[in-house]
């Protein structure tokens, strides 16, 4: 095999392997939200509206929440109270739930927040596809420069030779 073509090859395998490194390594970062659809739950502790009304708010509930498409939100009340998320209405002492089936961005009413706002994100989940095609999309040009920039050094020693 001419050298030339070697090295094109070396190149793109180590700008796939560099590729593979970094966004498996991002992959396990946001690992959380990337993970399979699941039932979430969100319990509303009791004395909720009490903390809400002083102004206080309950430690146990996020600002925001994170999920992937085909999540299913489900949110307990605990409290003596009846409660509100966006849609949901949720009666003191039981549940609603709600599916997640499209990627949104959305910040809805919550009487369970002391700013009376919650934040819903919901993602594609990543698989399996996902994951090899950003290798792919990464390494590829990645690979292409490496092969390009070994031939301009290589080019130049051979002047330097001259």
């Amino acid at each position: 095999m001419n050298f030339s073509v070697k090295r094109v090859v070396l190149s793109f395998l180590l700008g796939l392997t560099f590729a593979a490194i970094t966004t498996e390594l991002s992959y396990a970062l946001l690992k959380k939200e990337n993970r399979e659809p699941m039932l979430v739950e969100l319990t509303i502790p009791a004395g909720t509206a009490e903390m809400i009304r002083a102004g206080e708010a309950p430690p146990e509930i996020p600002k925001d929440m994170r999920f992937v498409v085909g999540d299913t939100l489900k949110v307990v009340n605990r409290d003596i109270e009846n409660h509100q998320l966006g849609l949901l209405w949720i009666p003191a002492e039981s549940s609603a739930s709600l599916k997640l089936e499209s990627v949104e961005n959305m910040v809805v009413e919550c009487s369970f927040q002391t700013g009376s706002y919650m934040g819903i994100t919901v993602q594609e989940p990543v698989t399996w596809r996902t994951r090899v095609s950003g290798i792919f999309f990464a390494g590829f040009p990645l690979g292409m420069m490496f092969a390009v920039y070994s031939g301009l050094i290589g080019v130049k020693k051979k002047k330097e030779e001259q």
